[in-house]
């Protein structure tokens, strides 16, 4: 906008040096009015960012709690306006310079007061306009990338029904329960208390908690009875989770294969695991996994047999690809002489699990006061819970992405309009000379589809080459999505197209007698 005045502005530049005034006091006034306009917006950002900070504060995901609070820091504060002021003197200072280079008498003698400058000014306004429509798209792109991706989070099958879940753990003193046996008889003891609760259909235990944020225990190696000795480097590995007998009915997880647990898994019966379809396509691809022995020790001690097969569920956070998982009861003999430390309770309640809250904690200090209760949540939450650092990544981005698309819009409107009114005499002659206001319309619309397309190879190519950082942020999409590529541009199109409408539509109004009166 700057420069698109100061080309406008040649003639009266000279009367003003014809009439005394010095080049460098002419180049002060220059930087002067641009500082006019970036200091008080400098300002404005500041007010704006303190307002975003308090909101983002407010409305920031649990995640992020353990971190000091977003405040206004003062470096980068510094940093940023001091880049306003000197925005600002960078673009005063191409028309200063401009005006200390004047010819007073050429200037006077040739020049119009609604020259819009010569084509070299005017294709540095052109680039400019470019290069902000080109950010925009860029910002536009990351934020139609991580849309996409949230969209498919939400999407995400979760291997079980988290409606009317309650979730919470509890982590017993080693001291009072030394051993897997004894705390697995406070287990027992406190699902039958909770079974007993009228609001209560189910309850289990597991030794890891879906969508806790924790991956469960990895690194188990094993050997597949039946095919040829490996070494152990090379053996195959799993997660282990241990559960209680109705774990996968209290989720109510598929089962796909085979059995669940069930009562004839007893500590004298021979030690059977359940595994999930991850588990069942890499180490059996191909082959039913119903039966088949794996054996922890190299001489097939510790063997398990594969009793069932359910559906994967997202362990610690939704966008984790569902790894090979082992699940052991705790209904069988091998596991209750090991501690087992953190523990979580599952309820599957008939109405709304918060109500159920107070009565399955009161359940818990019923066996044993002294053991705490803490990460009380239902599944709902817990699944909101991991999508909120996605969720929160998409503000931010998007957030940028639509201040750019606003000041791009405002960009292309105001240059727009300003070039309108400085060929205003031009569009007098087209118009005297035969021309329909349908063909003034196009003539403008058709300059900004230029700047447009443009500014979408531009921007396209600067996507294309960042994006590929953000890869870690996606989710079930690529980083060169086609529908993303494909769409953002035609939405940058229609706000450039929707903010030079209006001065196209002014433009195809001028009165060509008034234009050339006046002139």
């Amino acid at each position: 906008l700057l420069l698109a005045r100061a080309s406008t502005r040649q003639r009266e530049l000279a009367v003003r040096l014809a009439l005394g005034s010095s080049r460098s006091r002419m180049t002060r006034q220059m930087l002067t009015e641009s500082l006019v306009l970036a200091l008080p917006g400098g300002l404005a950002g500041v007010a704006i960012a303190r307002l975003a900070i308090d909101l983002m504060n407010a409305n920031k995901p649990a995640w992020l709690l353990r971190y000091p609070e977003i405040s206004m820091d003062l470096p980068v504060l510094a940093l940023t306006f001091s880049v306003t002021l000197l925005t600002g003197l960078f673009f005063g200072a191409a028309p200063a310079f401009a005006a200390a280079r004047i010819r007073i008498f050429e200037t006077l003698k040739g020049a119009s007061g609604a020259s819009g400058g010569g084509r070299r000014s005017g294709r540095l306004r052109q680039s400019l306009v470019v290069a902000e429509l080109g950010v925009s798209l860029v910002l536009l792109i990351g934020a139609g990338l991580l849309a996409r991706s949230f969209l498919k989070l939400t999407r995400v099958e979760l291997g079980f029904l988290p409606e009317r879940l309650l979730t919470l753990c509890t982590n017993l003193t080693p001291s009072l329960y030394p051993t897997g046996t004894k705390q697995m008889r406070f287990y027992d003891d406190v699902l039958a208390r909770i079974k007993r609760l009228p609001m209560v259909r189910r309850a289990a235990v597991s030794t890891d908690l879906p969508l806790s944020g924790e991956f469960p225990f990895s690194g188990l190696r094993f050997q597949v009875e039946g095919r040829a000795p490996l070494p152990r480097a090379q053996w195959p590995s799993a997660s282990l989770t241990v559960v209680s007998r109705e774990f996968f009915a209290t989720l109510e997880m598929p089962v796909r294969r085979g059995r669940a647990f069930d009562s004839q898994d007893t500590p004298r019966s021979a030690d059977a695991i359940v595994v999930n379809e991850a588990f069942a396509r890499r180490v059996f691809p191909g082959e039913d996994p119903i039966g088949r022995r794996i054996a922890k020790g190299p001489n097939g001690s510790g063997g398990w047999t594969i009793a069932g097969v359910v559906s994967n569920i997202r362990a610690a956070e939704l966008a984790a690809e569902p790894a090979p998982l082992i699940y052991r009861c705790t209904c069988q003999s091998g596991d209750r002489d090991v501690f087992f430390g953190r523990m979580a309770l599952l309820v599957r309640t008939e109405g709304d699990p918060r109500t159920a809250v107070h009565a399955v904690e009161g359940q818990v200090y019923a066996q044993d006061r002294n053991q705490p209760v803490f990460d009380v949540m239902t599944m709902e939450q817990r699944v909101e819970q991991s999508l909120a650092p996605p969720r929160f990544q998409l503000v931010l981005i998007g957030g940028f992405a639509v201040l750019a698309m606003i000041l791009a819009a405002a960009g292309v409107y105001g240059v727009t309009s300003y070039l309108v009114a400085q060929r205003t005499r031009e569009i007098g002659i087209r118009m005297a000379m035969g021309a329909r206001r349908a063909d003034v319309l196009l003539l403008v619309m058709g300059e900004s589809i230029v700047l447009v397309l443009a500014a979408v190879v531009a921007g396209l190519g600067g996507a294309w080459a960042l994006t590929r950082y953000g890869k870690t942020l996606l989710y079930g999409v690529t980083a060169l999505d086609g529908p993303t590529f494909a769409v953002t541009p035609l939405v940058l199109a229609a706000t450039v197209l929707i903010a030079s409408l209006g001065p196209a539509r002014r433009a195809a109004r001028v009165d060509p007698m008034t234009a050339l009166r006046d002139e």
